[in-house]
């Protein structure tokens, strides 16, 4: 596993940077575009707000996963809890995103080097529904950071 962890902490590692150079390139009146065509609401701070805090909810997933949970209920509505988490930080500024970023990954690595072996493949509900592994979990973090970085690219024409 030291080989995937190394390759997993890499790809964690680019996302963040990849995240943060688009952060750093931002003007004042980027971070209010409406980064989604049907969902005029989400901007591109409501973005970054929604990546910092699922970074933060997934870890605390994997946590429960690791000591015997089963993830999320059957029932979880991500779109409900995504738009709960939102109105919860919706007061965080991108000084304060940058400072949670920084906090949640350290976090994350943390917790990837308290794993054994076997808890990488233990298993649990993640919020789309799959049931996936920890490592599994691991990787959409990096993959859901790199995806909403395209969407704000994207929304911004850049």
């Amino acid at each position: 596993m030291s080989d995937q962890k190394a390759d997993l902490r890499m790809k964690l590692t680019a996302s963040r940077q990849e995240m943060l150079a688009l952060m750093d390139g931002l003007n004042d009146g980027e971070w209010g575009t409406a980064v989604f065509a049907e969902d005029a609401s989400w901007s591109v701070l409501d973005l970054l707000r929604h990546v910092t805090d699922a970074e933060n909810s997934m870890t605390a997933l994997m946590a429960r996963i690791r000591d015997g949970g089963e993830g999320v209920p059957e029932d979880f509505d991500l779109d409900r809890w995504n738009a709960s988490r939102l109105k919860k930080i919706q007061t965080k500024t991108p000084t304060d995103l940058v400072a949670d970023m920084q906090q949640n990954r350290a976090n994350l690595f943390a917790f990837m080097e308290s794993l054994t072996e076997e808890d990488w493949q233990k298993k649990g509900r993640h919020g789309s529904g799959r049931i996936m592994t920890i490592e599994e979990i691991c990787h959409i973090i990096a993959d859901h950071e790199r995806l909403h970085a395209a969407d704000i690219r994207a929304a911004l024409g850049k």
